[in-house]
């Protein structure tokens, strides 16, 4: 899953992505035992700007903290440079260090449900739980290859993606470095360029 720099949405969405996958074991007749799935948090590559890129590290942060809090059993942070081409030897070793450091030597990922018993973290959790039930019962109620063939999941992850470009372009959602306090005298980070992927087998 996703992990952002919103650190309450991320905690509440890995919190009721365990209660929603519960869910659905107990419909499909799994035992109680058997429910569980280990949960794997990337940080999000959208927070990744190319300008400010240092900035990148402190999002990463956010997002790990965030990832290790709503219980994620693992966590993978993205190289702050990795958005200008192949991240240098620095980067991945920041990147793996935020991991350690937050998730195993800081112990937030060893406290069971850290942000439990949080009113808004609940309510948050609870709100998501159930918007999220409903969209899994009507796409279900269609057929999930139905709504993947016909665009339906597509044209909701569009209008989603839609509006959040306009609220970055109208500073609804400020990024730090780039669209609030830019430093315009910056050097832009110089990268190797990724290799082209090869073309998937015939």
């Amino acid at each position: 899953m996703s992990a952002t720099t919103d650190q309450f949405a991320t905690i509440a969405r890995l919190r009721a992505l365990r209660g929603l996958w519960s869910r659905v074991g107990e419909v499909l007749g799994v035992t109680e035992n058997a429910r569980g799935a280990i949960q794997h948090a990337v940080t999000s590559l959208r927070e990744a700007t190319r300008d400010d890129a240092y900035v990148n590290i402190l999002r990463g942060t956010i997002s790990t903290f965030a990832a290790a809090a709503g219980g994620a059993e693992i966590q993978t942070v993205i190289p702050f440079d990795t958005i200008a081409g192949l991240p240098g030897d620095l980067s991945r070793r920041v990147a793996r260090n935020t991991q350690i450091v937050l998730a195993e030597e800081s112990n937030i990922g060893r406290v069971n449900d850290p942000a439990g018993g949080s009113w808004f973290v609940e309510s948050l959790t609870r709100q998501l739980s159930e918007k999220a039930w409903a969209v899994f019962q009507e796409l279900d109620g269609k057929g999930f290859a139905a709504a993947l063939a016909d665009g339906t999941v597509a044209a909701q992850l569009d209008e989603l993606n839609a509006a959040r470009s306009t609220q970055l372009a109208t500073r609804k959602i400020p990024i730090t470095g780039v669209s609030m306090f830019p430093n315009y005298a910056e050097s832009p980070l110089e990268r190797k360029a990724r290799p082209e992927a090869r073309p998937w087998p015939a």
